[in-house]
C-alpha cells in the first residue's frame, strides 16, 4: 500500500518549489531554520514519513518502493506542472535521487545531504561500522515493543541524534529492512544504475563523521557537471550546521533561474 503524504507548505506563494526530504529519525522539523531562511524567496514543502511524527500508525512501515512511488506523487503535485529542487537529507537521498532517475521531469536541481548515490563502503571499518548500527536498527524493528524501542533509543544517544529520545520508537526503523532487502535482491542498484544527472548539482557532507556516506565518484561528478561539494565542520545531520543554509542559499542564487527540466541522467556519466 503506497502512503499518502500530507505536506506542508511555507513560504512565498508562488515562488520557486522546494521539496525537503529527509530521513531517520527526523520529520519535517529538521529544515526549520532552511525554511525560515529561504521563505521570503522560495515556497516550501516539506512532509514527514509514517511512524516519524511520535506516532505509530504502520507496524512494519513501508516499502522502498512504495515510499519512492508516494514521494513522486507529492513532487508532482507540488510543483503543479513545474519541476521542483529538492533537498534530500540521509534516507531522503536513497529516495530522492531515485525518483528524479525515473522522472527527471519533475526536477531542475539537486541538494544532497551527506548521503549519495553509488556508495559503498570502502574499508573494513566502515563496512563493520554500517552492519553493526544498521543490523541493530532492523532487529530492534523486528523485536518492536519496549525492547526494540529501548534498542533504538539507545543507539540514538550513543550516535548523538538531535531528536527527543520519547519520540523514537522501533517503528521507525523499516528503511533499514529495505536496504537490506533491496541489496539482497539488487534493486538498490538498479534504483539509480546509469545516474549521473547533468541539472545543477550540490552536495554538502558532514566532515566529522567515523566514516563517509558518499563515493569519490559521485564528488568527481558533481565538480565534472559544475556543480558545488562541499564539506561542513559537523557530523551527520548538516542541516542544523549553522553555515548550512548560507552554502545553500548560495548555490540556489547562482542558479536562479533552472536549467531545463529533463536532463538525462546518462548524458554526463563518468567515462570509464
Amino acid at each position: 500500500m503506497v502512503p499518502r503524504f500530507t505536506p506542508t507548505m511555507d513560504g512565498r506563494e508562488g515562488g520557486e518549489t522546494i521539496v525537503f526530504i529527509q530521513g531517520w529519525p527526523d520529520d519535517a522539523t529538521l529544515w526549520n531554520g532552511s525554511v525560515a531562511a529561504l521563505g521570503d524567496t522560495y515556497r516550501c514543502v516539506r512532509v514527514t514519513l509514517p511512524n516519524y511524527r511520535g506516532d505509530r500508525t504502520a507496524r512494519w512501515g513501508y516499502t522502498t518502493a512504495e515510499l519512492v512511488q508516494a514521494l513522486e506523487g507529492l513532487i508532482r503535485e507540488a510543483g503543479g506542472g513545474r519541476p521542483v529542487t529538492l533537498v534530500m537529507h540521509d534516507w531522503g537521498c536513497y529516495w530522492g535521487h531515485a525518483v528524479h532517475h525515473r522522472c527527471p521531469d519533475l526536477v531542475a536541481r539537486i541538494a544532497g545531504v551527506d548521503v549519495s548515490p553509488h556508495y559503498r563502503a570502502s574499508t573494513i571499518g566502515a563496512v563493520l561500522g554500517i552492519i553493526a548500527y544498521q543490523w541493530w536498527l532492523l532487529a530492534a524493528f523486528v523485536v518492536g515493543g519496549p525492547i526494540g524501542d529501548w534498542m533504538t533509543r539507545s543507539f540514538a544517544k550513543l550516535a548523538r541524534v538531535p531528536v527527543a529520545p520519547a519520540r523514537l520508537s522501533a517503528w521507525m526503523n523499516y528503511p533499514y529492512r529495505n536496504i537490506w532487502a533491496d541489496m539482497f535482491v539488487g534493486r538498490d542498484r538498479k534504483l539509480t544504475d546509469g545516474y549521473w544527472p547533468s541539472c545543477p548539482l550540490l552536495f554538502v557532507y558532514g566532515e566529522k563523521k567515523p566514516f563517509p556516506f558518499h563515493s569519490a565518484a559521485w564528488l568527481d561528478h558533481v565538480g565534472k557537471v559544475g556543480g558545488d561539494v562541499v564539506g561542513l565542520p559537523c557530523g551527520h545531520w548538516v542541516p542544523y550546521e549553522p553555515s548550512f543554509v548560507d552554502v545553500l542559499r548560495r548555490w540556489l542564487n547562482r542558479h536562479a533561474s533552472p536549467l531545463r527540466a529533463g536532463h538525462s541522467a546518462q548524458s554526463a556519466a563518468p567515462s570509464s
